[in-house]
């Protein structure tokens, strides 16, 4: 046999090989999550399973969280289907809430008409017109204080009703308005694109008005709020971070004012998140910043989460998912608390929506209605499909959870 033959027939088996290798390799990068080397696992600490109910009596808004024990395994507890908002959402609208008031469910659809269904049933009892200066108007939240409702409009105004749908107060603005109202003491706080409104409750009055001028475009998701004791840290609309003292009514200086944030034109996926005296800034969805409220620094800054579809804080965590993975990681200092292989437990294109503490178990939903149950040493439990779609919120209070669809369904377990 010649040396050029078997020179030959060596240089098509390595050309085998290198093309055998190559898929094994693209096979694994198609599999498996990009690994940063720099992460490293949480040992000093856990991720905080606690509950940290945030309300006030006969209060609720799109901010409230109290805790629920439903237990989706029960087959005998009772499920409703309302079509509370009687339309798809469209162009980001947030999703319009659901109350339960003494003896009846209430809530408000796309042309501004308050709506009332039996308790035990979900069908409509009442549809009643809301004597405004237009006959529709497009809602943006839906909140009840003591007996009466708080409906602000994507128009500007905000109108204080009773449960026979007479106004007893209402603040007309002009400006665009797409950030649910959130009720603070007997405050209302109200982000438009380039300011903030404390409104009295009891009169509908300005108690406060302070604009923040930008440059940035007017996100159509609105604004973020979150709150610390006496100060107030918002997002307005036009991507501006701030915070503001309300024993003082100024604003509050602090120096995560010096920071340099993401301001690209789109800030829609921007979040914040207080736990105990942290506040989180995570920006553009992929970048963490914490800050120390009392001691008034940074513990963590810039620190970039790669790879990531979606994600949501929760406690002293941020959770994120991709096609493939779960990471658990610590606000506090970037380091892992766990990293989950999903990848044949939830569908690759999921988003996350919500986090919640029900029976000591931490219980992660997504859009394609799947509920992903973890004990406290982050193990799965179980997994279950509520056969529900294109879900927009999932929030929870008096003891029930509420499950909204962008075709204006909400579900109530």
């Amino acid at each position: 046999m010649s040396f050029s033959f078997i020179s030959k027939i060596s240089l098509y088996l390595s050309f085998i090989f290198i093309i055998s290798c190559q898929d094994t390799i693209s096979s694994l990068n198609n599999n498996t999550d990009i690994i940063d080397n720099n992460l490293q696992l949480e040992v000093e600490e856990f991720l905080d399973f606690s509950l940290y109910e945030d309300y006030q009596e006969n209060i609720f808004d799109s901010y409230t969280y109290k805790a629920s024990n439903y237990n989706f395994f029960d087959k005998d507890q009772n499920k409703l289907k309302i079509n509370n908002y009687e339309s798809k959402y469209q162009n980001n609208n947030n999703p319009i809430n659901i109350i339960y008031l003494e003896n009846s469910i209430y809530s408000i659809n796309i042309d501004g008409e308050l709506l009332s269904f039996d308790i035990s049933t979900g069908k409509l009892i009442e549809k009643i017109k809301i004597e405004l200066d237009q006959l529709k108007k497009i809602p943006i939240s839906f909140s009840s204080y003591e007996n009466d409702f708080i409906i602000a409009f994507t128009s500007g105004e905000v109108v204080r009703i009773n449960k026979q749908g007479n106004i007893i107060w209402v603040f007309k603005n002009q400006d665009l308005l797409n950030t649910p109202v959130k009720i603070y003491d007997d405050y209302l706080i109200i982000l438009y694109p380039e300011k903030i409104i404390l409104l009295s409750i009891l009169s509908g009055d300005i108690i406060l008005e302070k604009a923040f001028k930008s440059g940035n475009i007017i996100q159509s998701s609105g604004g973020k709020i979150e709150t610390f004791y006496n100060i107030v840290f918002f997002i307005l609309p036009n991507s501006e971070f701030n915070s503001l003292d309300t024993y003082l009514f100024e604003k509050h200086n602090l120096n995560f004012d010096k920071i340099e944030l993401n301001t690209s034109l789109n800030n829609l996926k921007d979040q914040i998140h207080v736990y105990k005296n942290f506040l989180v800034y995570f920006d553009n969805e992929n970048i963490i910043h914490t800050y120390d409220i009392n001691r008034d620094k940074f513990i963590l800054v810039d620190f970039r989460i790669n790879n990531s579809s979606s994600a949501v804080l929760f406690n002293n965590s941020l959770i994120s998912k991709n096609k493939n993975f779960l990471k658990f990681y610590n606000i506090m200092n970037g380091n892992l608390f766990s990293r989950i292989n999903i990848n044949k437990i939830l569908n690759k294109n999921s988003k996350l929506i919500n986090a919640f503490i029900i029976n000591k178990n931490m219980h992660l939903f997504t859009d394609n209605g799947e509920i992903i149950i973890l004990g406290q040493n982050l193990e799965i439990q179980e997994t279950i499909n509520l056969k529900i779609k294109n879900i927009n919120k999932v929030y929870n209070y008096q003891n029930k959870i509420f499950i909204s669809t962008e075709k204006g369904i909400t579900y109530i377990y």
